[in-house]
């Protein structure tokens, strides 16, 4: 990955602090940093997924044994109990329900306007109404609007990534029960 950018020209004394346009350039780099922290917990609650249904067909395999008991069957409910949690918070990784003010009951989140699509067509329900809010948007209005995308996407990311190590703990607890499925299946 390739370090925010930085102008070579300011040495480390200067006290000059940023231009808009370089803070904007650095929290732009910050966002595409963002989007691929986002396709990576993605990958991983796809692999999350995979997994539990392994889990479920093993499950079905133990389970095509004409004499089941009622242990058996109590192993096996508790797998898939896991598994149904582990694939919701799989889920929730992966796409939220709510919008931004509903799941984290921040209704003063200032506007991402321009970087968050479902707000730029809330508040622009016409191209003219569109083109109008862009170009006479300023640089500082601009670098607030990605500001606020910043700080949504560091919250979203957290919140998605508790959801992953919630859905990882299931799957670990869903594949212990599908191992002692298979044993206690093997056993009869």
């Amino acid at each position: 990955m390739v370090s925010p950018p930085i102008d070579p020209s300011r040495s480390s004394s200067s006290r000059a602090a940023p231009t808009v346009e370089e803070q904007l350039k650095t929290v732009h780099w910050h966002l595409t940093r963002c989007d691929q922290l986002r396709a990576g917990v993605a990958a991983r609650a796809g692999t999350v997924l995979s997994t539990n249904a392994l889990v479920i067909a093993g499950v079905a395999l133990s389970l095509r044994s004409q004499r089941t008991d009622a242990f058996l069957i109590t192993l096996a409910m508790a797998a898939l109990a896991c598994v149904v949690v582990s694939v919701s918070n799989a889920a929730l990784t992966l796409m939220s329900v709510r919008n931004w003010q509903r799941q984290f009951g921040e209704p003063d989140t200032p506007s991402a306007f321009l970087y968050c699509y479902s707000e730029t067509g809330e508040t622009s329900q016409t191209f003219d109404g569109f083109r109008q809010r862009v170009t006479r948007a300023s640089a500082d209005d601009l670098l607030d609007f990605a500001l606020a995308e910043l700080w949504r996407c560091g919250r979203l990311h957290a919140y998605r990534y508790r959801r992953l190590r919630v859905a990882t703990r299931w799957l670990l607890a869903a594949l212990i029960f599908f191992l002692a499925t298979g044993a206690a299946s093997m056993l009869h």
